[in-house]
């Protein structure tokens, strides 16, 4: 491994650590007049949160130790694993407004509640990275290439649309098309399937009432006590923050946001820490970003690019659309901030995702691949030519090349 991969992955987990304590951090200070009413328990939800951050962070420096050909030869089987679980939230999922999670009984314990879709998220990654890797130079023939890649893509997605979860189906939707691009995948046919995709959105958005609702208080319809009640009080919540914020537990909107430590853990930030606080934030996120392409660029395979590059996407995506939300930027998605929104599922996986993404800075395997440079690969394909032979990573030995 690479001094500038070693480097990187330290600091991708370092980051994921830090993200993790200041979630923790801001779900005790907005959870615990909730918990303490509801719950008759101030530290209800920290308490969770503490117990699936240490589960987390360890099978994240687990994962972070695996051979990515470990990870590689699950990718299937994972994925199809994740397909039946989404078939089976359908039919037992629970939830408020939608069915979502899947709830498992524990004999004389509890029950815990699981999230395929945030399963799906991760798995999908996994999939791709691995038949797009191993489809090289075939996936600019839409027909025989891209158009099975894609079936499978629209399945995950429909499925999840049915719950119904618009807001995780787009995200994830978004992370698949940054990949099948970055695996060969022709323009026009992926722009094609934007365009399909955003016509099955529509659909969606018109057959659900409250999704139809939130668009239309998006686009400028005043409900500030209905379904603009949660993006109104985030707003208020950030200005109410100035440059340096209230101050950790002297936040007055959580008193009147319905759920501060889940959606709109951002906006809450933003009161009690301020601007300060959620440029902070903001800049973790952007380093991890930075730190991911820098694994994705020094990884020896084809392989770990794809995967590489997935992971950090995927991370990105849903932070770009939590923070969007919060500031009212887009619609209300109903995504979570990765690392500090309150969640098992989210944080176990995306933990599980940066674990992954460090072993990718570690592996040291330098299977043979058909393409020198990625970029040029890319732009030959894309004008008809024959792929150049030979992957080689910009920061490779000579010996390899």
């Amino acid at each position: 491994m690479s001094s500038a991969a070693e480097r990187a992955a330290h600091q991708v987990l370092l980051i994921a650590v830090i993200l993790v304590g200041i979630g923790v951090v801001m779900i005790y200070s907005s959870s615990s007049a909730l918990a303490g009413t509801r719950f008759e328990d101030s530290g209800f939800f920290l308490q969770r949160q503490i117990l699936r951050a240490g589960l987390g962070l360890i099978i994240m420096f687990a994962l972070s130790r695996v051979p990515l050909r470990f990870c590689r030869s699950l990718a299937r089987p994972l994925l199809l694993c994740g397909v039946s679980l989404l078939f089976l939230v359908l039919i037992f999922g629970e939830g408020r407004s939608a069915q979502r999670w899947l709830p498992f009984y524990l004999p004389a314990l509890t029950t815990l509640t699981f999230q395929p879709s945030e399963f799906v998220k991760l798995v999908l990654v996994l999939y791709l990275a691995d038949v797009l890797s191993r489809k090289e130079g075939e996936m600019a023939d839409w027909k025989a290439g891209l158009v099975p890649r894609l079936v499978i893509v629209g399945l995950v997605l429909v499925l999840i649309v049915f719950q119904p979860d618009l807001g995780t189906s787009l995200a994830i939707g978004a992370v698949s098309l940054v990949m099948l691009w970055l695996g060969g995948a022709g323009t026009i046919p992926l722009a094609g399937a934007c365009g399909f995709g955003g016509v099955v959105a529509l659909l969606s958005v018109l057959s659900s009432p409250y999704q139809l609702q939130r668009i239309a208080t998006f686009m400028g319809e005043t409900d500030p006590q209905g379904a603009g009640f949660q993006v109104s009080q985030g707003l208020i919540a950030l200005g109410s923050g100035g440059l340096f914020g209230v101050g950790l537990g002297n936040s007055m909107q959580k008193h009147f946001l319905p759920e501060p430590h889940t959606d709109f853990v951002f906006a809450f930030a933003g009161e009690e820490l301020g601007l300060f606080g959620t440029l902070s934030v903001i800049a973790l996120f952007m380093a991890l970003g930075v730190h991911g392409y820098r694994i994705a660029t020094q990884a020896t395979t084809y392989h770990g690019f794809l995967l590489a590059s997935g992971i950090t996407v995927m991370i990105g995506v849903y932070a770009l659309l939590n923070v969007g939300v919060a500031t009212g930027m887009v619609p209300t998605t109903g995504l979570p901030l990765p690392f500090i929104s309150y969640g098992g599922s989210s944080l176990l996986w995306n933990l599980s995702g940066v674990g992954i993404l460090a072993a990718v800075a570690r592996d040291r395997s330098a299977e043979p691949s058909r393409s020198r440079s990625l970029a040029r690969d890319l732009a030959w394909r894309r004008s008809g030519r024959s792929a150049v032979p030979g992957w080689m990573p910009p920061t490779a030995p000579a010996t390899n090349r």
